[in-house]
């Protein structure tokens, strides 16, 4: 072919190639329609929705046609639904409202939740402000005896039980040093029936903490003073009767250290900031959507007087009457 012939014959392919691109560029594409159902289309994007649906739940899959059919066995009963006006029971629009609620959540609200961060000088700060809390005081486990000796008691009788009471302890004293407890002195002397029988174990007690309803305060300051593991007070007389207090162990103040107290302070931080960015962004909702209300129908409508809702009683079967 001569050259002037290549020229023009591409000439001619260039100038179809650019009819073909305009005619192209100037129809609008739709979406690709595969079935008409009344009001509704089902488009390729459908299609493939459900195909992914069904592979994302490990449905097993029919052939194309099938699958199409299907889809539109369920669009016919949307329609049908729909005529019937089903979609506008009070149900149906809550179901619908609800599954548009989490759609914007996740769509909206969701990002801004994650995007939202704790920085270590805030956490440093809330340490700081609550030092407090993560300051553990110093406490000892104590072992109490008690034998009881009111304002009533008479003098003779309170002699016997001061008595019995320094037997207690010199028993207590003999006790090995392997026995944390009273041990078996609590169960023959002690009447206080909860701690007798456990060698009179009363628990963990602080200075800020005296069980004051439980044990005299005066008993457990003094349990609180002894200075060793093992040692024992003398016989203490309280308004109730006449007390020995051991203590079993003792565990110093201490302060949780930052490190350890950082991920605790940033979960409650970050609890604290979405629920701040959930209700700014149901009150800015509420703010474009310029809601208005009629309080006087309102307060015309019956609304029951208890603070729990329930379902109205169904009324009882009529009685049938008499002949």
């Amino acid at each position: 072919m001569k050259p002037f012939a290549q020229t023009a014959c591409l000439g001619a392919t260039l100038m179809a190639l650019a009819a073909v691109l305009a005619s192209g560029c100037g129809k609008k594409s739709g979406p690709d329609v595969l079935a008409r159902v009344g009001g509704q289309v089902i488009t390729v994007d459908d299609f493939k929705a459900e195909l992914q649906r069904r592979s994302a739940n490990r449905q097993t899959l029919p052939d194309r046609q099938t699958l199409l059919e299907e889809m539109i066995a369920r669009a016919a009963l949307v329609e049908r639904a729909r005529a019937a006006g089903l979609d506008q029971a009070a149900d149906v629009r809550r179901t619908v409202d609800d599954v548009l609620i989490a759609k914007l959540k996740e769509a909206e609200l969701e990002p801004k939740l994650d995007a939202l961060k704790v920085s270590p000088e805030e956490i440093r700060a809330a340490y700081e402000q609550a030092a407090a809390r993560f300051t553990q005081p110093a406490k000892a486990h104590l072992a109490i005896i008690f034998l009881a000796a009111d304002a009533k008691t008479d003098t003779n009788r309170l002699v016997e039980i001061a008595v019995r009471a320094n037997e207690a302890r010199q028993l207590a004293l003999a006790l090995p040093g392997t026995e944390k407890s009273f041990g078996s002195v609590a169960a023959d002397f002690s009447e206080d029936q909860i701690t007798r029988y456990r060698g009179g174990d009363a628990g963990w007690f602080t200075g800020d903490n005296l069980l004051a309803d439980r044990w005299p305060k005066e008993v457990v300051a003094a349990g609180l003073a002894l200075n060793s593991n093992g040692d024992l007070s003398g016989v203490l007389r309280a308004a109730d009767g006449f007390y020995l207090v051991k203590k079993m162990d003792a565990r110093p103040a201490g302060v949780t250290p930052l490190a350890a107290a950082a991920a605790g302070i940033e979960r409650q931080l970050l609890t604290v900031k979405r629920a701040r960015a959930e209700a700014d962004f149901k009150s800015s909702l509420r703010t474009a959507a310029q809601v208005q209300t009629d309080s006087a129908l309102l307060d015309k409508l019956e609304y029951p007087t208890s603070s729990l809702a329930q379902a109205a009683s169904p009324a009882p079967p009529a009685l049938p009457s008499s002949p």
